[in-house]
């Protein structure tokens, strides 16, 4: 071809080169579009190296240390140490949601056109600082943000401050978008007053409740399991929740590997048997928690949290004594009983109880080898695709004489305490599809593989999901049925002339007196929270009931009214009321719109580091 163009006259040539560029072009363009084909963001943001993806917005590696530093400076702050083991892991994905949180919102404020004037960059850095600013050592004074020592460094011209520039730049605009959401929250005068008298106004009443029956079962059939849910749905109503399967694998350790960490263990216990300072030891090796304070585990602790044979040995020892090294998994623990009369914080805090002790601790880790973990983590990612292929994660766990759990239900805030080892193993249910089965994820003691077992709109659950729960409550309700007509003899007794107080003493029970309010109502109340309504409604010495509720019938009479007078609605009242009114509603406001964000949400958390 070559030999071809060099013969050809100048047009030919021409021809024939823009052909060739074309096809080049088209070649390349066409392999990028092919390589990007059937990728998902999460495969992109692996080829680019990038730790995670949010809405196809690649997560560098800086920004996600930038946002980790950040989470680790302010636990310090708070905890005065450093977050170890489990504690760092719970940092690291609080890090996490926090950077999916304001990348989203960033992501909405570009949307929204909002943008970091130069004059905002100048503000924000003398008025407002970063979080990494204010916790620097350099800019501290006994541990806290000093603003002398920073206007003196703002006013220093050889410090580069651009990179904290290009943070604010990024942090403005997400700063106006919620500064404009919670304008759009308020509270009307009229709004503010009813609140006043929900707040201070008080009913007085004296209520009889009339029990269910001790025993009894309903029928069992369908019209009384109807009737058990209809009676009982609006009661159980939650926001959107989420349930797990779960299947934990904890991590082999052999001989060989926890060699090293228990001679070393048993070293440290025989130098600080001989009198070297335990604090001093755990300062040099430990990794656990609290090491740079010694160990000390910072609370009471009862023997039956630390296990059987550890519980044991700390009931046999004194105060001050050491109770020899015990491997725990992947670790190794050395443990000291602190003496109470030398230990501050139990002057500070007695015992909750009989055998609560005060210990220090130096934490050990097993090390196994890179290829033994390897290999462990193969087996649980053959399980996982077993599940996959099986569409049932208990079926494959079964298959190999495994056992799974369900979680309970949970969302975004209350995560299940079974999960504590991997959060972000909870994290990602709360958006993975019904049914769908997790990557593996890794603590230090385990491997854990999920399934979304359920993903509940908010309202009340179905009858499905209730199970062997609605026969329990049918025949709750059967017995509430049993005592209707013993309530019946009790409101024709009233109604017939007899006061509340004779007629309950007639039939056994007692009247009790109750004063209430609407804001934070009388336990007694909470079965029959229409019975509040009723005391502030009804002219006074008028009985209302029966009522039904889970425990029975209730009647009430109320005894009178007591309205806060108009002047005491001054300024600091308003004040404090509209603050915490407004929180209120600015939290689920906010909870809300980043729910709704995450739903809309895709988000690729890769920095588990084993190819999920």
């Amino acid at each position: 071809m070559l030999g071809y163009l060099r013969s050809g006259n100048k047009r030919t040539k021409t021809i024939w080169w823009v052909l060739i560029v074309l096809t080049v072009s088209s070649f390349v363009i066409g392999f990028i579009f092919l390589a990007g084909v059937g990728r998902d963001q999460a495969s992109r943001a692996r080829v680019s190296g990038d730790v995670g993806s949010i809405n196809n917005q690649g997560v560098t590696v800086a920004e996600w240390q930038s946002a980790l530093d950040e989470e680790i400076a302010i636990f310090k702050q708070r905890y005065g140490t450093s977050p170890q083991d489990r504690d760092l892991k719970s940092v690291e994905q609080q890090a996490w949601r926090k950077l999916v949180t304001r990348r989203m919102f960033a992501q909405e404020a570009k949307r929204a056109g909002l943008v970091a004037t130069d004059n905002d960059i100048v503000n924000g850095l003398r008025l407002d600082p970063p979080m990494q600013i204010a916790a620097s050592p350099a800019f501290q004074t006994n541990g806290q943000f000093d603003p002398t020592k920073y206007q003196q460094a703002l006013a220093d011209p050889r410090i580069n401050w651009s990179p904290f520039e290009q943070l604010l730049r990024e942090q403005i605009p997400v700063r106006k978008l919620q500064e404009r959401l919670l304008s759009s929250l308020k509270l009307s005068e009229p709004e503010l007053k009813q609140e006043f008298h929900n707040r201070f106004d008080r009913a007085a009443g004296t209520l009889v409740l009339v029990p269910a029956a001790d025993t009894g079962r309903s029928k069992g059939d369908e019209a009384a399991l109807k009737n058990a849910y209809e009676l009982n749905r609006a009661r159980m109503a939650a926001g959107a929740r989420t349930q797990l399967e779960v299947l934990v694998l904890p991590k082999k350790f052999g001989a060989d590997e926890a060699k090293a960490a228990l001679d070393q263990a048993r070293s440290l216990f025989d130098r600080a048997s001989k009198g070297e300072d335990f604090a001093q030891l755990a300062r040099d090796y430990s990794e656990g928690p609290n090491a740079e304070r010694g160990g000390v585990i910072d609370r009471w602790i009862m023997p039956g949290e630390l296990g059987t044979m550890i519980g044991a040995a700390v009931q046999a020892k004194k105060p001050g004594e050491l109770i020899e090294p015990v491997q725990e998994g992947s670790r190794v623990l050395l443990l000291k009983i602190l003496d109470p009369a030398k230990d501050s914080l139990a002057a500070k805090q007695p015992a909750p109880g009989p055998g609560a002790v005060r210990l220090a601790q130096i934490i050990l880790r097993v090390q196994p080898s890179p290829e033994a973990l390897q290999a462990q983590y193969k087996e649980a990612k053959a399980l996982a695709d077993r599940a996959r292929a099986l569409g049932s994660l208990s079926k494959a766990a079964t298959e190999k004489g495994l056992q799974t759990f369900k979680t309970g239900y949970f969302d975004q805030n209350n995560a299940p305490p079974q999960l504590a080892p991997v959060p972000e193993a909870a994290d990602w249910g709360l958006t993975a599809k019904k049914n769908e089965i997790g990557p593996v994820f890794e603590s230090s003691d385990e491997f854990v593989i999920a399934q979304c077992a359920m993903q509940h709109l908010a309202g009340p659950p179905t009858r499905e999901e209730l199970g062997e729960q609605l026969k329990l409550m049918a025949d709750a309700e059967a017995r509430v049925d049993m005592a209707k007509a013993r309530a019946d003899a009790l409101a024709a007794a009233i109604k017939s002339g007899q006061t509340l107080e004779a007629a309950a003493a007639a039939a056994g029970l007692t009247a009790v007196p109750v004063t209430t309010n609407r804001v934070q109502p009388d336990p007694r109340l909470a079965v029959a929270p229409e019975i509040i309504g009723m005391l502030y409604g009804a002219p006074a010495g008028k009985v209302v009931g029966p009522i039904r509720t889970a425990q029975g019938w209730m009647f009430a009479r109320v005894d009178g009214v007591t309205a806060t007078p108009d002047s005491l609605f001054n300024d600091q009242v308003k004040g404090q009321i509209t603050n915490d009114v407004l929180n209120r509603r600015q939290r689920g406001f906010f909870d809300g719109f980043i729910e709704k964000l995450r739903s809309a949400s895709q988000v690729a958390d890769l920095r588990g580091g084993r190819g999920n």
